[in-house]
C-alpha cells in the first residue's frame, strides 16, 4: 500500500483527482474520448486527435489546453504518455516534445466506476412506464373520491388508500 505522503500520483485514488480540480468537465471529456477510441480499437491518441474528438461545447480553442489536460491526467495515473517518434522527419523534430497517449488500467477502471455511478444516479430518478400508469390510475381514483358528495364529504379511508 502506498503512503498518502507520496503525493497525488502515489495515492491509490489518484485517478479520481480530475473530478475535484478546476476544468473537471474537460478532464471527463478527454477521458471519454479515450474510452470511445478504445471501443474503435484505437489505443494511442495524439493531442490533436483528442482535441478533434471533444464535443464542441467542451473543446478548448487552443490545442495547448488539451496538452496540459493530457499531461495532468498522466500525472494522476489515468493516462500513459509515450514518445511519438512516428512523425519525426528531422533532427529538430526528434528533440521536440511529442507524445502519444493511452489509457492506463487505473484510468480505465476509474472511468468504468464513474459510468456505473452516473448510470445509477440516472436510474434512481427515472419512473418506469408501469409506475406512471399506476400513478394516473390512482389520481383518477382520487378525483372520483373527491367528487363524492355523500354525508361528511369524501371517504377518508378511500382517499388515504389511493394516496398510499
Amino acid at each position: 500500500m502506498t503512503s498518502p505522503a507520496s503525493g497525488p500520483r502515489g495515492s491509490e485514488h489518484a485517478p479520481f483527482i480530475h473530478l475535484t480540480v478546476p476544468n473537471a468537465a474537460l478532464y471527463r471529456q478527454v477521458m471519454r474520448a479515450f474510452l470511445a477510441a478504445k471501443e474503435r480499437f484505437a489505443v494511442h491518441l495524439r493531442p490533436e486527435d483528442v482535441h478533434a474528438a471533444l464535443p464542441p461545447e467542451h473543446r478548448p480553442s487552443e490545442l495547448e489546453a488539451v496538452v496540459k489536460a493530457l499531461d495532468s491526467l498522466v500525472e494522476w495515473g489515468n493516462l500513459r504518455a509515450d514518445p511519438d517518434t512516428s512523425r519525426v522527419t528531422a533532427v529538430e523534430d526528434f528533440y521536440r516534445k511529442r507524445f502519444i497517449y493511452q489509457l492506463t488500467q487505473a484510468g480505465e477502471a476509474a472511468e468504468q466506476a464513474l459510468s456505473v455511478y452516473d448510470e445509477a444516479l440516472g436510474r434512481r430518478g427515472a419512473l418506469q412506464a408501469v409506475a406512471l400508469h399506476d400513478i394516473v390510475t390512482q389520481l383518477r381514483a382520487l378525483l372520483v373520491i373527491a367528487a363524492e358528495r355523500e354525508e361528511g364529504g369524501p371517504d377518508a379511508a378511500k382517499a388515504h388508500l389511493a394516496l398510499s
